[in-house]
């Protein structure tokens, strides 16, 4: 997942090579950003329920990365674990603060120095405002299973790929089986832990371990994949009630698959500021929710001024904290599954 500044905090040279990764990472980013738009508006009705599928992109890729990322130097657990930290970790670490105070500016509520040091430990906690497992930044809790994947990964860096899949793909089995078994609310850490989204880093490994075959599948392939796996996302989400690992995972695994065998074409045919967009999807991912949460009053002032959207917003008279109100006790962060 491309969780990272325009410095790159989850490539190596080899995977910045890959045009479409880049792109499917700038277009994930878009998808999650626009899929929040809504809730800064006070429309939550119009959200896109396909756009939170940006997320289950940055899974697939993540798995993918860190397979392609390692393959020349699996021995060596701590220098990786170390790498993730500082790409991935001080710029976090950051943007929690500047949340911190961006909630009490716009949202006047305090955050307890618990849930900071929660959230900066990537420790997962019941956000009694929300009624969810997430970190005081909410969009960080792709990060709080980012970094069990992590960890998860390092652990089993030493054998090969193969049985490296195998080994996470266990853990990851125990922890459904834990959650089909216990049935743990959903309001309970047990219950983020034990989620079937796990299995998309596995997809994402399962892809970096076969990059070659993908790169060699005849075009009209990769094009069949692309078509695909978007109709397929598009009428799964709108159209069935199915776990979001059939309707957004298996569609998003084919999508990377898709571009990673279309690569060429990427490479030779996309404008360079898609792939640009991929550098700062990082930024653009945890940067956005402090900017719409900073922004909604604003926003929502100016148009009850010109009175654009009166007639799609009630009560007519809002006090002045409810469209932070809004952001934050819907489902404006989450959109997990």
């Amino acid at each position: 997942m491309k969780i990272i500044p325009q410095n790159d905090h989850a490539a190596p040279r080899r995977i910045q090579q890959y045009t479409s990764i880049q792109i499917l990472r700038g277009l994930a980013a878009l998808m999650v950003v626009t899929y929040h738009l809504p809730g800064a508006l006070g429309m939550l009705d119009l959200r896109i329920p396909v756009l939170n599928s940006g997320v289950d992109l940055f899974f697939v890729i993540s798995g993918f990365v860190m397979v392609l990322s390692t393959e020349n130097r699996r021995s060596d657990h701590r220098a990786f674990l170390m790498q993730r930290f500082t790409r991935v970790v001080p710029f976090y670490w950051v943007m929690t603060f500047l949340m911190v105070a961006a909630l009490w500016l716009f949202a006047d509520r305090a955050v307890s120095l618990e849930q900071i040091t929660n959230s900066l430990l990537f420790i997962p906690y019941l956000d009694t405002v929300t009624g969810y497992v997430q970190p005081v930044l909410g969009v960080g809790w792709t990060l709080n299973l980012e970094i069990l994947f992590y960890i998860l990964f390092a652990a089993t860096m030493r054998v090969g790929t193969l049985t490296q899949m195998a080994m996470v793909g266990v853990v990851f089995a125990i922890a459904v089986a834990a959650r089909i078994v216990f049935k743990p609310a959903a309001d309970t850490v047990l219950f983020f832990y034990t989620t079937p989204i796990l299995f998309e880093f596995l997809a994402g490994m399962a892809l970096g371990h076969l990059v070659g075959r993908l790169a060699r599948l005849p075009t009209v392939l990769g094009v069949s994949a692309l078509v695909f796996a978007i109709v397929s996302m598009l009428v799964m989400v709108l159209g069935f009630n199915l776990p979001r690992t059939l309707a957004q995972g298996i569609p998003a695994l084919i999508l990377v698959a898709g571009c990673i065998s279309l690569e060429n074409y990427f490479r030779l045919f996309a404008p360079r500021l898609l792939a640009r967009l991929g550098d700062a999807s990082y930024s653009l991912y945890l940067t956005h929710p402090i900017v719409l949460l900073a922004t909604a009053p604003v926003v929502q002032a100016s148009a009850y001024h010109h009175g654009l959207l009166a007639w799609l917003l009630s009560p007519p008279a809002l006090p002045s904290p409810w469209p932070a109100t809004v952001l934050l006790k819907s489902r404006f962060w989450p959109f997990r599954g």
